[in-house]
């Protein structure tokens, strides 16, 4: 190599080297040197995470009227925690200048209790663009002043126990919600759909992650994912009906405080009441009243204390909050007593055209060895006469279902059981499974209940320190909807409406489906609620005695305990069944410290052979049942007879019941003594005539003396003109 190459050699050498020092000796500046410069440029370029709150759904009725919709408005909120109480009332003091508005009304907001303590709280809602550009041209520090939605209510109160409200997030709800990307400050569900679909109504938050650098300066934005709106509720209810069964109630509740107890000598009280109309096709819930009642648009900016107090805990008005139809355990009382027909005729006690002679009171035979109270009296002491069980539950005889009630408890075996068990097939004792928050039970009493009773309450249910086996006393209470039974308004709906469509149970439906606002599939059901069948009841023979009972409730021929209700009735056109109750509630009026009044109740099922609707009322210390409940019962099915001309045909779900047509001799057929007993449907419009006095306690229109004693018997068509005379002497009015 000769020294040329040598020479170049070395400086490249040299070069390289030199070019490696710099290297090494600028790395040694940035990690030694400028470390600290370094690491406060790249804190200062974070990455920021905004979250936008999605468009919440609505709820609308089964028409598409809005219940529960949002509405752009300006707001101001208060960030509590960047100032002391005087710093505080300073701001609001500025506030109150800029907008005009008192300061009184901006600290309430300050005062609102349901806000998470966390959360800004909303001082100020209904601004225009104007009043947002006062309070941010002043840039006041914790001070907000924004556009927001805001949850409102255009029915008012109509429906407002169904549709619920929003609300702070509770305790609860903040430490579930806050991770699935809510802000400490949005509004949630708190009751009714609203809080029982929460999660389909609240959507997707928006989020948007920017980098941004330490004085906050965005610069560029990392990713974005829109918010997508929750989805919209489809009620099954009809809001007209729903408004004129509140009002019939609340006038209903009015015109029982007129009236004077007959026990007490005082006025009824008369402050509570819930009322249901369901269709006994499907199950679906075309009104659900609880009473007293509230706005939820006071719920959405936040009470104070004093303004809580005053509309929440007013002891004339108590329980605003409560869904009564749902939440409110009542006795039951007459109404329960198809059950215990029902039971009768399924242990084989009951003859259904068998013949009672009502006296006023029943007493238990000697011979089964009653100790205590053996004689159980009907309601004023009335004796009723002769009945056969339509007749008995027309009448409401309490005597002849102490009697059923009591022979059920002497018998050997499963049957023994036979009025609980058909009350649980009836759902009565369970929860409904309606799409509403916080549904109560009810209670259905055996042995075991009665004891965990004593054993977990002995001040409420035993007083006396009495035993706790179950007694005949405890089935005939039982029998008549007394005791211990309890069951909501919804129950005793639900369970009038498997008796009227033949035995089907369903899960009432309150939602009809939850429908899709995303751009993708808007206006797609993305859940639809068919019929819910939880059971079949096999009633058994001479159920259909039992409706026709029912169905004579409101007849004023009949003496129907509803009649006076039903004056002046298109009975022909939309004739109803039903049945009246007349509870008598335990325990002391809390506000005005005397014993409670009893609770009216009536359920009813229209038309009578073609059962379609099922209206349940109930009103809480309002007397009695064909006196209180029974009219406004019967306004609230009017206002369902007009309604339902613009209603689509439903799914129908039932098999509807057939009527129980005995045979009929051939020399009876047409004799005008039997057309009024008929069960409609039956060949030739006719039915074996029923026994009318005790001499023929088997119904068979033969004295029960003559078919012992083998004496001769008269032609059957001489029977039915007797009959005849027999009606005709003791004034009853022929068909």
């Amino acid at each position: 190599m000769d020294e040329t190459v040598r020479r170049r050699m070395a400086f490249l050498g040299i070069v390289i080297v030199g070019l490696f020092g710099a290297l090494f000796t600028r790395l040694w500046y940035l990690q030694v040197l400028e470390t600290e410069q370094f690491t406060v440029a790249a804190e200062s370029n974070q990455v920021r995470i905004i979250i936008t709150p999605p468009t919440r759904g609505r709820i609308l009725d089964r028409h598409g009227v809005v219940l529960a919709d949002n509405k752009r408005t300006g707001v101001v909120t208060i960030d509590q925690s960047s100032y002391t109480d005087d710093q505080a009332e300073s701001v609001l003091v500025a506030l109150a200048d800029l907008l005009d508005i008192p300061v009184a009304r901006l600290s309430q907001g300050l005062d609102d209790l349901q806000t998470h303590p966390l959360a800004p709280k909303v001082v100020a809602t209904g601004l225009d663009e104007d009043g947002l550009l006062r309070v941010a041209e002043r840039s006041i520090p914790g001070v907000e002043a924004k556009w927001d939605w805001v949850r409102t209510y255009p029915q008012n109160e109509v429906g407002a126990h169904i549709v619920g409200y929003v609300g702070a997030m509770s305790e609860r709800q903040h430490r579930e919600l806050i991770d699935d990307g809510y802000l400490p400050y949005e509004r949630v569900g708190r009751a009714g759909i609203e809080g029982l679909f929460e999660a389909e109504l609240h959507g997707e938050p928006g989020r948007t992650k920017l980098e941004v650098d330490r004085l906050d300066r965005v610069q560029r934005i990392l990713a974005d994912v829109p918010p997508q709106p929750g989805h919209d509720i489809v009620l099954s209810i009809d809001v007209e009906l729903q408004a004129a069964a509140e009002s019939y109630l609340r006038q209903g509740l009015i015109a029982a405080r007129k009236n004077v107890s007959e026990d007490s000598g005082f006025f009824y009280p008369a402050l509570t009441g819930a009322a249901v109309v369901m269709d006994a096709r499907n199950g679906d819930v075309l009104a659900m009243v609880s009473h007293p009642t509230y706005d939820p648009n006071w719920m959405v900016e936040g009470l104070s204390l004093a303004e809580y107090r005053s509309v929440f805990e007013n002891p004339y008005a108590p329980g605003a909050l409560n869904n009564l139809a749902v939440q409110g355990i009542y006795s039951p009382g007459s109404v329960f007593k198809p059950v215990t027909a029902l039971a009768g005729l399924e242990a084989g006690l009951i003859s259904p055209r068998a013949a009672f002679h009502d006296v006023g009171y029943y007493r238990i035979p000697e011979a089964r060895g009653c100790t205590g109270r053996c004689t159980f009296f009907n309601a004023d002491r009335a004796a009723l006469g002769t009945l056969d069980l339509s007749g008995a539950l027309t009448r409401s005889s309490d005597a002849y279902f102490y009697k059923v009630a009591d022979d059920l408890y002497w018998v050997d075996g499963p049957e023994q059981w036979a009025i609980q068990d058909m009350a649980r097939s009836l759902g009565l004792g369970s929860p409904t499974g309606v799409q509403l928050p916080f549904e109560k039970s009810g209670r259905i009493p055996d042995a075991d209940v009665k004891k965990t009773l004593f054993d977990i309450s002995p001040e409420a249910y035993n007083p006396y320190n009495e035993p706790s086996r179950w007694f005949p006393g405890d089935n005939i209470n039982t029998g008549i909807g007394q005791g211990f039974v309890a069951a909501t308004p919804i129950q005793l709906a639900n369970a009038y409406a498997t008796i009227a469509n033949g035995g089907t149970l369903f899960s009432p439906n309150v939602v009809e489906a939850v429908v899709s606002r995303q751009s993708e599939t808007f206006g797609e059901a993305v859940l639809e609620f068919e019929p819910r069948v939880l059971g079949v009841a096999d009633f058994p023979d001479g159920s259909a005695v039992v409706r026709e009972g029912l169905g004579n409730v409101t007849n004023s021929r009949l003496r129907g305990t509803a009649a006076k209700a039903f004056e002046g009735y298109d009975h022909e056109g939309y004739r109803v069944s039903g049945k009246t109750g007349t509870a008598q509630a335990q325990g002391l009026n809390a506000v005005l410290r005397r014993k409670k009044e009893d609770t009216a109740v009536f359920v009813a099922w229209a038309p009578t052979h073609d059962p379609r609707y099922v209206v349940a009322v109930v009103m809480e210390e309002a007397g009695y049942g064909g006196e209180a409940a029974a009219p406004v019962a019967r306004r609230i099915m009017e206002a369902v007879r007009a309604y339902e001309q613009r209603w689509p045909e439903p799914q129908i779900a039932f098999v509807p019941p057939q009527p129980e047509c005995p045979e009929v001799p051939e020399a009876l057929r047409g004799d005008p003594a039997f057309l009024g007993y008929v069960p409609e449907g039956c060949p030739w419009g006719i039915q074996l005539p029923r026994a009318n006095t005790p001499a023929d306690a088997d119904g068979d229109g033969i004295p029960d003396v003559d078919e012992i004693t083998g004496a001769p018997q008269s032609d059957m068509p001489r029977r039915g003109a007797a009959l005849r005379r027999r009606e005709t002497r003791r004034g009853a009015a022929l068909p």
